[in-house]
């Protein structure tokens, strides 16, 4: 489930802190005169956070957990989700381990540093770890099922389920040359050139013309689909390139290998008309599968009544940036919108969309950081293209979303007597339906599984469907 990816893995230390140290500790002396902690509850006697449903299918602290040694750790552990497991992770030292959440099956261990979280070609999450051996970096991605999905390294890296070997040399200063796209197993899919801009050289020019165009970084080079890009992103059989001055290609990746579907530049008419240079520079914030048909707004559905998006922003220096929505396959715009603050990019061809949004699939709100002007966060509605609402005011700017569930949207705020408390609110409309719940919702799985701290101990329960086909079932019939 997509949600905020803070500094690497700070996930509510103190909270992991406090339960992975209570549950080592649990019926042992704390010293003398010192009082034993009393006993990690094993069932769930509180109000349910909104959007978890029925009773915890297991718990990971204490006798009967069975818990791996991980929790052992001195300096406790953090855990957030990775696709439709848990991400367990040491306090004290780098080590990890991915836990089915339903049953808390161990996938895969690790003590190789988390680089990244990165996608499969579906969408669906994958681990991107790195391992150095002097200046060598070596490159291993695990999914949320603990298979190794590629490892590699020098000039060949993961993008979105595809690897791309890059020119040798390489920079993001100097990215033109030979690329090659390959699938995980490493067998060549395309290959094509980039190729540098052609030189201005016409003596003709006047004077003022020449010192106009040098005032305008980028003015000498326009955007051309045929001079091919550097691979920003991917999803499916749809693969990115961005070509520095301003222009975004989707090229076919299926049957039709290197085809260009569509590209678009920030200054095309279509988005906010014709504009000076130097162009807004392409930035990919996410794919969505939204409601299509009648229920959507404009684009061809799936079979199954959804359609697939990708949704750009478009960067200026000190101009308030601007999104447009596509469909993926036709480029087909869907809406535009100007955001309230300027998000400048420092473009150096980065896969990583944008860190810090939080995504509610039941209700299509995309909550979406602004690194200037009025409000830190704004919560758009990806259907309809507006903005529902900012976070205005000292009590709402202290609040860090961390993660969406069912309609309701998790964060932390800052603004309480120990320092940080967890607030929930409507991802529709920012209202605040708790600020001062005693359990603390730590994760949530793609599948829907909850991972929920209360007393010392951490619960995980089950998907609301799953919760209600079970209350469903042990209910009298007749």
């Amino acid at each position: 489930m997509p949600h905020w990816r803070r500094a690497p893995l700070a996930l509510v230390t103190g909270v992991g802190l406090v339960v992975s140290g209570a549950a080592c500790t649990d019926g042992e002396p704390a010293g003398e005169g010192a009082q034993s902690p009393s006993p990690l509850p094993t069932s769930f006697d509180t109000e349910l956070p909104p959007g978890v449903n029925g009773e915890p299918v297991r718990y990971l602290h204490g006798p009967g957990s069975e818990s791996p040694k991980i929790f052992d750790d001195s300096g406790g552990v953090r855990i957030e989700d990775l696709g439709d497991a848990f991400l367990i992770s040491s306090n004290s030292e780098e080590r990890h381990m991915l836990q089915r959440a339903g049953d808390g099956e161990t996938l895969w261990q690790g003590d190789q540093r988390i680089d990244s979280f990165g996608r499969d070609r579906d969408g669906s999450e994958v681990l991107v770890l790195a391992e150095e051996d002097g200046e060598a970096v070596t490159t291993e991605v695990v999914d949320d099922e603990g298979e190794t999905v590629w490892a590699g390294s020098g000039r060949k890296t993961y993008l979105d389920g595809l690897v791309v070997r890059r020119p040798k040399g390489w920079s993001a200063e100097e990215p033109y040359g030979d690329y090659a796209v390959l699938d995980t197993a490493e067998e060549e899919i395309w290959d094509f050139t980039f190729e540098e801009p052609p030189e201005d050289t016409d003596e003709g020019e006047s004077e003022d013309e020449g010192e106009g165009d040098a005032s305008e970084e980028g003015a000498e080079t326009d955007p051309d689909p045929e001079r091919m890009g550097v691979p920003v992103g991917a999803r499916g059989d749809v693969l990115f390139l961005d070509d520095g001055s301003g222009l975004l290609q989707a090229r076919d990746l299926g049957d039709d290998t290197g085809e260009l579907l569509w590209s678009i530049s920030g200054n095309d008419e279509e988005l906010a008309g014709e504009s000076a240079v130097p162009r807004p520079e392409p930035q990919l914030v996410g794919t969505y599968e939204l409601p299509g048909g009648e229920d959507g707004a404009t684009g061809e559905a799936d079979a199954d009544g959804t359609r697939e998006t990708v949704l750009v922003r478009w960067t200026l220096p000190e101009d308030s940036s601007l999104l447009s929505l596509h469909d993926l396959e036709s480029g087909e715009l869907q809406w535009t919108l100007t955001e309230p603050g300027a998000n400048p990019d420092d473009h150096d061809f980065g896969s990583a969309w944008i860190p810090g949004t939080v995504y509610d699939s039941a209700t299509q709100t995309l909550l979406l950081p602004q690194a200037s002007g009025a409000t830190p966060m704004i919560g758009v509605d990806l259907v309809e293209g507006g903005i529902g609402w900012q976070f205005e005011g000292g009590t709402e700017r202290a609040i860090t979303p961390t993660l969406a569930l069912d309609g309701f949207i998790y964060g932390d705020s800052r603004e309480s007597d120990d320092g940080t408390s967890q607030v929930v609110l409507e991802a529709e409309s920012k209202d605040i339906v708790s600020d001062d719940l005693a359990p603390y919702v730590e994760a949530v799985t793609g599948d829907g599984h909850a991972l929920v701290v209360w007393e010392r101990q951490r619960f995980v329960f089950a998907p609301a469907v799953e919760a209600q086909e079970e209350s469903e079932s042990s209910s009298p019939t007749g």
